[in-house]
């Protein structure tokens, strides 16, 4: 190692971030977002929203290991959009008992997790990060982009 160091070996060829770091940053991102769903254009970190998206390809691909599966896996890693989909089936139901509404409350009570998500979607589409088919869903079933107008909630 000292040798190859002494002719300036270069350890991380084209500035490659090494697998570790990466998924150090999603675990950081998951204790932020409470989810490890990146979008693929994330401002803040626009390598972290590709890496997850190349995690999912390897996967379909039968190219990631075993160890970097569990790894994933261990925090709950988005494989693809069946979680949100189910969400999304949630969301449909709560405006059904819910005289039409999608203002699902941040703390609703019922289901903690589908205030998260509801908030996770506004917060996505404010910034311009909500995939075309997800926002396609949501405009179908008249989701409420924005609470300013909303004074109930």
């Amino acid at each position: 190692m000292r040798r190859l160091n002494s002719v300036k070996f270069v350890w991380k060829p084209n500035g490659s971030i090494p697998w570790m770091e990466m998924y150090q940053k999603l675990v950081a991102y998951k204790t932020q977002h409470k989810s490890t769903n990146v979008p693929f254009k994330y401002k803040k970190d626009p390598k972290l929203g590709s890496w997850a998206n190349t995690q999912r390809w390897k996967f379909k691909n039968n190219e990631l290991s075993e160890e970097r599966i569990n790894h994933l896996e261990s925090i709950s890693f988005v494989w693809s959009d069946v979680q949100w989909t189910a969400m999304y089936h949630k969301l449909a139901e709560y405006k059904r008992q819910h005289h039409g509404s999608t203002l699902v409350p941040l703390g609703y009570t019922e289901d903690p997790f589908l205030g998260r998500w509801v908030y996770n979607q506004r917060y996505a589409y404010n910034k311009g990060n909500l995939l075309g088919k997800r926002l396609k869903l949501l405009n179908a079933i008249n989701f409420v982009w924005s609470l300013k107008n909303n004074a109930s909630s």
